[in-house]
């Protein structure tokens, strides 16, 4: 799995690049609804990219579980 670079990071996680992307996911405001946050379920890190496909909107409690499980096994 390529890992990505320090530019290639910063430039997905753009707060503008995010607001894009939930606003094609029907969030009119471009940001989470209260109590949720976004995941990439391809982390950027390891070459996913801030797009419609790979962005979910999930619970706060949900997303610190899946990173917890991730750090655990090493894939963060």
């Amino acid at each position: 799995m390529p890992k990505a670079t320090k530019a290639q990071v910063k430039r997905e996680r753009s707060q503008s690049k995010m607001a894009k992307v939930l606003k094609q996911k029907g969030y009119s405001k471009g940001k989470a609804p209260k109590g949720k946050e976004a995941h990439h379920v391809k982390p950027i890190s390891s070459g996913g990219k801030t797009t419609k496909k790979n962005v979910r909107i999930i619970s706060k409690a949900k997303h610190r579980k899946i990173h917890a499980g991730r750090r655990k096994r090493g894939k963060i």
